[in-house]
This record gives structure tokens, C-alpha cells and sequence, in this order.
């Protein structure tokens, strides 16, 4: 199925729109595995993200920048709206991998180090 730039904009700004639900901001969690352990959280702005000309998501990330929690190896991601509930959960990989959150590197076993800085590559972008 093919879609306009047109429709997957306005799909995806739906998305923002649930996404900037709730009381506080929505972020970005990586965990071990789906379920597993939470290894970082990145909390983006309100509205947590913009629409470009393809109809694409780019996120954007709050001013103040998240410390990674645990030591360990994402391999799931979870954005959650800003009552902290999941509305969209992936794969997570390097650069050069299949899933749609990427991590800056390469190769399988890509590790977080607890106290370090989840930042995000410029743009972030989803859809």
C-alpha cells in the first residue's frame, strides 16, 4: 500500500497528539528486552515532535537531557504518552540494523552504561 505524504502526515499527527496526552511528557524508554529491565528513559518537549514535508515524525527531544539508569543492552524501546503509557513498542538496534529506534554503532550487543547520556541523532524521525 502506498500512501501521500498527505495522509501519513496527518496519520502521524495523530500520533503526536496521543503521544502529548496526559500530565507530563512523553518519552522514549529502552529496556532489555519487551518487559525486561528499564535501562534509560529520554523525555522529549511538548509537543513532542513536528511534522516534515514527507509526513514524517521528528521528535524533539527536552532541553535537559536523561542519565541512562541501568548498565545493559537495549533491545526493545516503548513511546509512551505523557501518562507514562506505552502507545508504541519496537525493536531496538545499531545504525545499521532493522529497527525503527536506533542506537549509535554498530553490530549486535550495542551497551548503555548507567550515569551516561541518551541523547537522540538530529533529526529523530518515525512513519
Amino acid at each position: 500500500m502506498t500512501i501521500s505524504s498527505a495522509h501519513r502526515g496527518a496519520r502521524n499527527q495523530a500520533s503526536i497528539t496521543l503521544a502529548d496526552t496526559g500530565p507530563g511528557q512523553s518519552t522514549l524508554k529502552l529496556y532489555s528486552e519487551a518487559g525486561g529491565i528499564l535501562l534509560a528513559m529520554r523525555t522529549f518537549a511538548k509537543p513532542c515532535g513536528t511534522i516534515t514535508a514527507e509526513g514524517r515524525i521528528q521528535l524533539l527531544p527536552a532541553a535537559a537531557n536523561d542519565l541512562v539508569v541501568a548498565t545493559g543492552t537495549p533491545t526493545w524501546g516503548e513511546w509512551c504518552n505523557g501518562s507514562g503509557v506505552p502507545i508504541w513498542g519496537a525493536a531496538v538496534t545499531g545504525e545499521d540494523g532493522p529497527g525503527p529506534f536506533k542506537l549509535l554503532g554498530t553490530g549486535p550487543g550495542l551497551t548503555i552504561y548507567a550515569g551516561g547520556v541518551l541523547t537522540l541523532l538530529s533529526p529523530a524521525l518515525l512513519g
